[in-house]
């Protein structure tokens, strides 16, 4: 990994099979959440990690910005690059007047270099991929796989 990363960890991410692909097709360049990120400036990197049924981590991106705005505005201002219908939208935030927006860039599909759930386990003891994000401290991942991959 190069050594202009901002933080001493990375933002890993769980995202639904469908949203991944559009993201490493180019039509969703927002991430929704609910909760931001404490530890996410921008230019750190995320690694999406691609939920059931298929458990791998697929790639990594680099944080442009993260938006923080009541549901109304956030769609105002980002809409379609979500990936998802207005209704979709409204339906995830019908519970909470906090939305929080990802915008991502210079996304990497590891390809045929995906990495699975157990391979994950193997080199970092106790993973579990999250619910919403969490973060992996790189020193943790230096020698592994991961590394070769992103480096």
């Amino acid at each position: 990994m190069k050594s202009d990363n901002i933080n001493n960890s990375l933002l890993l991410i769980s995202v639904k099979p469908e949203f991944a692909k559009s993201i490493f097709n180019g039509e969703k360049t927002v991430e929704l959440r609910k909760s931001a990120p404490k530890n996410a400036p921008k230019g750190s990197y995320l690694l999406i990690y691609v939920t059931s049924p298929v458990k791998e981590l697929w790639g990594i991106c680099k944080i442009k910005n993260i938006i923080n705005d009541n549901p109304k505005m956030l769609w105002e201002q980002i809409g379609t690059k979500s990936g998802i219908s207005k209704k979709q939208f409204q339906d995830y935030y019908r519970e909470t007047n906090n939305a929080y927006g990802i915008e991502i860039k210079d996304v990497r599909n590891f390809k045929e270099k995906s990495i699975s759930l157990e391979s994950l386990k193997d080199f970092l003891p106790g993973f579990t991929p999250p619910q919403t994000y969490r973060y992996i401290d790189k020193s943790k991942i230096k020698k592994s796989q991961l590394s070769r991959i992103i480096s």
